[in-house]
């Protein structure tokens, strides 16, 4: 969920295209969005999908309630960290110390941001 941070009445531009973003429309009211997926460029390129294809925002516009992902094991037992949703490619380990905001999710693996994907059997959700 998250909160268009402008006053009812001002607006948050709307894109296709989150990669290229080509201008589609805006939204003027403060009222609470769904997020649907979301685009990772980095900082201030980071986008929220709120709808279809043409209703890409910059993320800087909203207040997000996110969920984080804890691990369901000790500190220091490691969960393995994949670069794809299928998690095949083993990139590494997450140690658990810390919940892991989660971006999105694709079947049964969450995306912790930076192209790393957890399966979800090993962390539970807040």
């Amino acid at each position: 969920m998250c909160y268009n941070k402008c006053d009812d009445g001002y607006g948050v531009n709307l894109y296709e295209n989150p990669a290229d973003p080509i201008f589609a429309g805006r939204i003027t009211q403060k009222i609470p969005y769904l997020i649907q997926k979301g685009y990772w460029g980095g900082g201030e390129k980071d986008m929220i999908c709120l709808g279809n294809e043409k209703q890409w925002a910059y993320l800087k516009h909203f207040d997000v309630k996110w969920f984080y992902a804890h691990s369901k094991y000790p500190v220091g037992w490691g969960i393995a960290v994949h670069s794809e949703p299928e998690c095949i490619n083993h990139g590494g380990n997450i140690d658990g110390s810390t919940p892991y905001r989660i971006w999105g999710r694709v079947g049964d693996a969450i995306d912790i941001g930076g192209n790393r994907w957890i399966r979800e059997e090993h962390v539970t959700i807040k």
